[in-house]
């Protein structure tokens, strides 16, 4: 029963980000395999995951893709060498059936892992990272990407008919309240595709400060995770979620994972 997790762990090595504390944070995930999102530097991620492996008695390593042609940034999944190795890993342009790499069009920026088990059985693991905002056209971009992700896990899983992991930053800001229907769509896309929305009933997995003037940090729910098999038990989110409860926080006070780790916090689930 692996344990599986995602964090999108901003722009990093974002400026201002404690390389310790990050570590800090993947080890508090503890997860036999988890999907990451926006990593700038992969060498600077290999001494975060050199750490946590030392501290964790695992031996971690990364797979990591393109997010689109027009970004920097990549996402990838990582695993743990004494429990999977890897069989075979499809960026996006292999996922989109137009193989398209882009931000917005097509199939959304993703990377798919196959892991195999010492008993030979295998799993496959696909990271997301979907169009950002709350803006009216930000809302159908996600929508559109929806549709060809939803498309994907369908191909994904008559071809391989292994067990299915889709995690990452889904940035579904209509989550909590439904705006624009953004709950509701999310719910009807998890079961057109067959899958079990593991973090359905979580309610805060970032946090951000809309209001300039007060800075406050505000709870937001914008990670998900997908499985082909119902969960082995409730989702969690970790670090700053879980230490602040996902209440709202006054913008004087520090809260030190925000600035010096990521503004979204890690998610865990029993697989």
């Amino acid at each position: 029963m692996p344990s599986l997790g995602t964090f999108n762990i901003r722009l990093f090595p974002d400026r201002g980000a404690e390389l310790e504390a990050v570590a800090d944070r993947v080890v508090e995930l503890d997860a036999d395999l988890f999907m990451v999102q926006e990593i700038r530097e992969p060498e600077v991620f290999d001494t975060v995951l050199l750490e946590a492996s030392r501290r964790l008695h695992r031996d971690y390593a990364v797979r990591l893709g393109p997010m689109c042609k027009t970004s920097e940034l990549q996402l990838g999944v990582v695993y743990d060498r004494r429990r999977f190795r890897e069989v075979e890993h499809r960026i996006q342009a292999e996922l989109d059936p137009q193989a398209r790499c882009s931000c917005r069009d097509g199939h959304p920026p993703a990377l798919l892992v196959v892991l195999e088990e010492e008993d030979g059985a295998r799993r496959a693991a696909m990271s997301v990272h979907l169009q950002y905002g709350g803006r009216r056209w930000m809302h159908r971009a996600r929508r559109d990407q929806w549709d060809h992700l939803v498309a994907s896990i369908g191909r994904v899983r008559a071809e391989l008919g292994v067990p299915l992991a889709v995690a990452g930053d889904f940035n579904s800001t209509g989550f909590p309240d439904d705006d624009r229907g953004e709950r509701r769509l999310i719910m009807e896309m998890t079961a057109r595709a067959g899958m079990h929305l593991a973090t359905k009933d979580l309610g805060c997995t970032a946090y951000w400060r809309p209001n300039r003037r007060k800075r406050d940090y505000e709870p937001s729910m914008l990670d998900h995770i997908l499985l082909s098999t119902p969960p082995r038990g409730p989702a969690e989110a970790l670090g700053m979620c879980r230490t602040l409860g996902g209440r709202r926080v006054p913008g004087d006070q520090n809260v030190a994972d925000f600035h010096c780790v990521s503004d979204h916090c890690p998610v865990r689930v029993s697989w």
